[in-house]
């Protein structure tokens, strides 16, 4: 059986295929570091460890690359969320912003999450931003208004592509999400290339002022250094989709031209679904933003988080509580109990010579590696490890080295151990 991924882009289950023989080129929408990371965030960012795990298992040379958003994150007043942040803290955002990604990673390594082969801060890549938007600029694609530099969408006929909406359902949504500089724009779907901002905290000269780089810009700037101007998988977060990634796709048609027929920027798009806690909307206007930090704080084990934010599909939407952890803990114990059993019979060097483990290996791997490919599902994959360990008399195990062997092979994607 091979790898199906269930593509945004048009919506099929999809047979991979990567675009070079064994080796896969990814990028995966990283956090904006203005505050402590939500469930939500970090739901993405397992998606993208699982599929870089199961794509090293089955064999390829993945390149993972994962942004961090220190400066450019408009909230709907207008406002740089970091410098936000910062103020209200009473320190510089890029101090804010270290010391923010600096707790990120440690919530990521308890997670279990592996770390990315580059973590390009935006801060850090402003001269690729400049010379990105130069080029949309000389492709005649941009115009200024107000002083800001912003990309005139309607050189994009595809926009919506991803969402499956039309440009004016697109349009009706952006212009009731912004309440003031969106009225400079033409439309209200043109996209922020260059604000003008004297007083940013973070600014930089440019051919258009001084001042810094629109979100939006920043990922395409970024993954075309690192992955190539066309790579294979982009992921990220329901809430990416619109309008985030529909404007990386816009610019990056535009820069790729009208010649170009692949489609822009990456072939398979992956989004993760959103996240409810106890059956209510997460949201700051419902007062539920669970930060993983503090569930780690309360002394939930990381591993049983991971397990928890996993235990639906990752496309389907996940109820977040205590059922969850619950599920999430029995799995958990399962695989470790069964772990410290095996541990022990090899250093006895007990067990039954007779009792052969490689068939139930066999026919486990099997169905573990099915789940996976029929587009990562990981619950369905650590269900297939749970009942297995649980019906193999573990007393009677005469190959525990061998079922060790096995447990941590599929470990390299469960992430448990």
């Amino acid at each position: 059986m091979t790898l199906k991924l269930k593509n945004s882009l048009g919506g099929d289950l999809e047979e991979f295929l990567s675009l070079e023989p064994r080796k896969v080129r990814m990028y995966h929408c990283g956090p904006t570091v203005n505050q402590p990371i939500h469930i939500g965030k970090f739901r993405s960012y397992l998606l993208a460890d699982v599929l870089r795990r199961h794509l090293e298992r089955s064999g390829y040379e993945v390149l993972q690359v994962m942004n961090l958003t220190d400066v450019g994150h408009l909230n709907e007043f207008e406002e740089d969320v970091v410098e936000i942040a910062a103020g209200r803290a009473g320190g510089y955002a890029w101090e804010l912003a270290e010391n923010e990604m600096r707790l990120f990673h440690a919530d990521r390594r308890a997670l279990g999450i592996r770390g990315a082969h580059e973590y390009p801060k935006a801060r850090e890549h402003v001269e690729e931003m400049i010379e990105t938007i130069r080029l949309l600029e000389e492709a005649g694609a941009t115009y200024v208004e107000g002083g800001n530099l912003y990309l005139d969408i309607t050189r994009y006929e595809k926009l919506g592509c991803l969402c499956g909406s039309t440009p004016a359902e697109l349009a009706e949504l952006q212009d009731g999400s912004k309440t003031t500089e969106g009225a400079q724009k033409r439309n209200p779907l043109d996209i922020d290339l260059w604000r003008t901002d004297e007083l940013h905290q973070m600014r930089w000269e440019s051919p258009w002022g001084s001042g810094f780089p629109g979100w939006h810009v920043e990922c395409v700037a970024m993954s075309r250094k690192y992955l190539g101007e066309h790579f294979d998988i982009h992921t990220g977060a329901e809430d990416n989709l619109n309008p985030h990634h529909e404007f990386e796709m816009a610019q990056a048609a535009v820069l790729a031209g009208e010649d170009d027929e692949r489609e822009p920027l990456a072939h398979y798009w992956l989004h993760s679904g959103s996240v409810s806690v106890e059956g209510q909307a997460m949201s700051k206007s419902n007062g539920n933003i669970v930060p993983v930090r503090e569930l780690l704080e309360s002394g939930i084990r990381g591993r049983v988080v991971r397990a928890a934010l996993l235990s639906e599909h990752y496309r389907d939407n996940l109820d977040f509580g205590e059922a969850a952890l619950d599920k999430a803990s029995e799995a958990v114990n399962v695989i470790l109990g069964f772990r410290d059993h095996l541990s022990g019979q090899v250093s006895d060097d007990t067990g039954d010579p007779e009792a052969s483990v490689a068939g139930w290996i066999t026919d486990t791997d099997a169905a573990f590696t099915a789940a996976l490919d029929e587009d990562l599902d990981y619950w369905k994959a650590i269900s297939v490890v749970v009942k297995a360990l649980s019906s193999l008399e573990a007393e009677t195990v005469g190959s525990p080295a061998q079922a060790l062997d096995a447990l941590g092979d599929w470990d390299r994607v469960l992430g448990i151990l």
